[in-house]
């Protein structure tokens, strides 16, 4: 939604696909309570999106760019239904990914897909939309090579001032953005809540020995972690990661927008698909993980 608006508001032709029966639900546009991280634009602003939906979509359509922005466990059924009625068109998978592209290559040829990450989320309130927009969106070509589709799409966002950050690796970039995310997020299941979530300390403190073990499984998997600086900050003690980890969720209205739709069912969901998945590779690879393998006891119920 944050993207769509984004991009309409700098002049692209942008129309959104939703369920059947749900056009309806948009017809007089949403609210969106945003901050906006953009260079050159305000903050906090209250947006009205007159978008523009369809149900249905068929090759005559004549889409250039199809964005994707589903859960990981839900893009393979996406694509099964979007690909045929696609035309040429181009998609950009925003997704999560930690089983590889397997299943995307069965469906689509690489010269017609790009992997990415949007810098963005949040949740419903009230029926506003409360959420953050990045300045900037990860992307990158599967075979790190350079294509005249990914230069379209970075101008693209480009047109709308975020700034196109392009992975040389794009699916290391996303396996290293899961092992920072899951074990976070697996023991957030037990509490489902952020202030309690936050004032259980042996609990963090499992999240943070199980994120640790999770970059070491990446390691493993063959990613180099010197070029992800961004995992150098569980090399602190515990007890400073833990403090950084409370101050940065009580005190970045940006983490709690980007965070705040991490209770909902959905996100449980590919919480434990990739918990499973991640498990399954340590054991492919003889990899102990103590403290990952304890927080799976959270998601069972999910």
């Amino acid at each position: 939604m944050i993207y769509g608006w984004a991009l309409s508001a700098a002049g692209v032709d942008v129309t959104h696909f939703v369920r059947k029966g749900k056009q309806a639900q948009f017809k007089d546009g949403v609210t969106l309570d945003l901050l906006d991280e953009r260079k050159g634009h305000p903050q906090k602003n209250i947006a009205r999106y007159a978008l523009k939906c369809v149900e249905a979509v068929t090759p005559s359509d004549g889409y250039e760019l199809i964005i994707v922005p589903t859960n990981a466990q839900q893009t393979e059924d996406a694509l099964k239904m979007l690909v045929p009625v696609s035309g040429q068109a181009t998609f950009l998978i925003f997704s999560s990914n930690w089983d590889g592209v397997a299943f995307i290559d069965q469906l689509l040829p690489r010269d017609r897909y790009l992997m990415g990450y949007p810098d963005g989320g949040g949740t419903i309130r009230e029926g506003v939309y409360w959420t953050n927009l990045g300045g900037e969106v990860h992307l990158g070509e599967v075979d790190g090579q350079p294509a005249a589709k990914l230069e379209k799409v970075k101008a693209l966002f480009a047109r709308a001032d975020i700034k196109p950050d392009v992975q040389g690796n794009i699916l290391h970039w996303l396996w290293v953005h899961n092992a920072g995310v899951i074990g976070f997020a697996a023991g957030f299941a037990k509490r489902r809540d952020m202030q309690a979530y936050l004032k259980d300390g042996a609990l963090l403190r499992e999240c943070i020995l199980s994120t640790k073990e999770l970059y070491e499984l990446c390691r493993l998997r063959g990613v180099d972690l010197k070029q992800y600086p961004e995992v150098g900050y569980m090399n602190l003690p515990v007890w400073l990661v833990m403090l950084l980890l409370r101050w940065n969720f009580r005190r970045n209205e940006s983490m709690q927008r980007f965070t705040a739709h991490a209770a909902s069912q959905g996100s449980l969901q590919e919480t434990k698909a990739h918990y499973v998945s991640m498990m399954k590779t340590a054991s492919e690879l003889g990899f102990d993980m103590p403290h990952t393998q304890a927080l799976g006891t959270y998601l069972q119920d999910v």
